[in-house]
């Protein structure tokens, strides 16, 4: 299995890029065709004529990282098309980041036409947050609402509508927030962050513990 799927993703200059939450036996299937490629080119001594890409046509990431990859995929290993396995907004965001890295026109592949939901993603899209993000624009006090990656490119769209809006992973949302709130002042800006409620509790916690 693992031999035959690698030798079509050369064959058919292809990348897999596949998020964390995937199914366990298919990480490892996934895995084992990376480590054989990795195999293969050391064999090869790197000689340019071998055939083997020289990045490796699967990564397992975060979602961010996901369209980093595929962009090293197109950069390095001159694939065609991008195979995306998560959750809808992911293959989006692969898409978007292809395209801000002038690859615009690579092909991103979903496991699936049916909707792949993710239910975090997938809160920040009812009326009531956005009611929420139109309150905090409405006051007097500057506002900034830090929305996680993890959602739509709708929900982004639409939220930057409605207010200035950045956007965030886990690892560097309380950069983003500390930086914004020195750049703007503490006492002069409000920040909405969402839709992950249970992140958005560590961080009050997190800054209630520095500050105290």
């Amino acid at each position: 299995v693992v031999e035959r799927l690698l030798d079509k993703l050369i064959q058919l200059r292809v990348g897999i890029v596949a998020h964390y939450y995937m199914d366990v036996e298919l990480q490892g299937v996934l895995h084992a065709v990376k480590r054989r490629q990795l195999q293969l080119l050391q064999q090869a001594n790197d000689a340019p004529s071998h055939g083997i890409p020289p990045f490796p046509l699967v990564a397992i990431a975060d979602s961010l990282k996901m369209g980093d990859d595929a962009v090293q995929m197109c950069q390095q290993s001159n694939v065609d098309s991008i195979i995306c396995l998560g959750v809808d907004f992911m293959s989006e965001s692969v898409a978007a980041i292809l395209g801000r890295n002038s690859y615009p026109d690579i092909p991103v592949y979903r496991a699936t036409t049916k909707h792949i939901g993710c239910s975090l993603a997938e809160s920040a899209e009812n009326d009531s947050y956005r009611a929420w993000l139109t309150k905090a624009a409405d006051k007097n006090k500057k506002a900034l609402h830090v929305v996680y990656i993890n959602t739509s490119l709708e929900t982004k769209a639409i939220s930057a509508s409605i207010i200035p809006t950045i956007t965030c992973t886990s690892s560097n949302v309380l950069q983003t927030i500390l930086q914004a709130s020195a750049q703007i002042g503490p006492k002069d800006l409000e920040i909405c962050y969402g839709p992950d409620t249970y992140m958005g509790h560590n961080l009050l916690s997190l800054l209630d513990a520095i500050l105290d």
